[in-house]
């Protein structure tokens, strides 16, 4: 039954978030104007991850799940490390030192490695997601849930200012910053994926709307309404029809693009100076994130790891 609901309910209006997700967290790194849709693109980005999970671990027999998706990151995450650390060998005053820091085992040489690891580790909270929010009952008590592990969660962030993200002068060694952030998220869109499911999705909007208002109340800051946020725009891409496969297209490229854009953020800034409109800059590695992940999908051997 569940099985047969989600392949149902599949929307390709979310291949194409996935797409625009990656396009906002390029547009971030790169501090073009507005770059604070950042969070939100980050946001976007981890609930339809999780809510994908769930879709998938319950197409499957369930069997052996976290592992074979483990395995499926830990490769191309082993691949993208030795990738950026020769990468800022070459260009760094201060090349990456693996064991300087033991907390660097769940990043890697570059910062935005860190969300193959956390998802990596944390896709194990899946089928116990799934398994669990079985009744209304039961996700009533997981919005509850979600509600009082995620304030909690976003308060220890709202300590931090943004740029502790990559400077940490209150002693949150990376990647907890960024687990801080993302773990509510992580878990609202694997909530949110039983609520579709059971056709019960309000209390992960109601558990949503009470954290970003708690957090916001704390912490007045874009961040703190992620939650709620993103919230309204999954319902409203998930309202959105959109026929054809080229969503499904685009959507394969997103992955690519992420691990590609800060290499291709180094050309833009090479090629245009530090100084170059920021923009521009973005857009530039957008463009060449996205033609390189095009072009080494086609070589064998490297696209297993895109």
């Amino acid at each position: 039954m569940a099985e047969t609901t989600v392949k149902a309910g599949y929307r390709r209006s979310v291949d194409l978030a996935r797409f625009v997700a990656a396009f906002g967290i390029v547009w971030d790194h790169a501090r073009a104007p507005y770059a604070d849709i950042g969070y939100t693109a980050l946001a976007l980005f981890l609930v339809l991850t999780s809510f994908l999970a769930v879709g998938s671990f319950e197409r499957s027999d369930g069997k052996g799940f976290w592992l074979s998706r483990a395995q499926r990151i830990a490769l191309p995450w082993l691949f993208w490390c030795a990738f950026y650390w020769v990468v800022y060998h070459v260009v760094s005053d201060e090349p990456f030192q693996l064991l300087s820091d033991p907390w660097t085992l769940l990043i890697g040489p570059s910062i935005h490695l860190w969300f193959l690891p956390f998802v990596m580790i944390f896709l194990v909270t899946i089928p116990w997601v799934s398994r669990f929010i079985n009744s209304p009952v039961r996700m009533y008590i997981a919005a509850t849930l979600l509600v009082l592990v995620s304030i909690p969660l976003g308060l220890m962030h709202a300590k931090l200012a943004p740029a502790a993200w990559f400077i940490n002068p209150e002693g949150f060694p990376q990647p907890l910053p960024q687990w801080f952030f993302s773990l509510p998220l992580f878990w609202f869109g694997a909530v949110l994926a039983a609520g579709k499911r059971m056709g019960l999705v309000w209390p992960a909007l109601a558990a949503a709307a009470v954290v970003s208002v708690v957090l916001y109340q704390r912490s007045p800051e874009f961040a703190s309404v992620q939650m709620i946020l993103v919230a309204v725009i999954f319902e409203a891409i998930w309202r959105v029809n959109i026929k054809g496969t080229w969503t499904t297209w685009l959507a394969g490229f997103a992955f690519g693009i992420y691990l590609l854009h800060p290499a291709t953020m180094l050309v833009a800034f090479k090629l245009f100076s530090d100084t170059v409109d920021r923009s521009f800059a973005a857009l530039f590695a957008f463009a060449l994130a996205w033609a390189l992940t095009a072009a080494f999908q086609r070589v064998p051997g490297i696209n297993r790891f895109l």
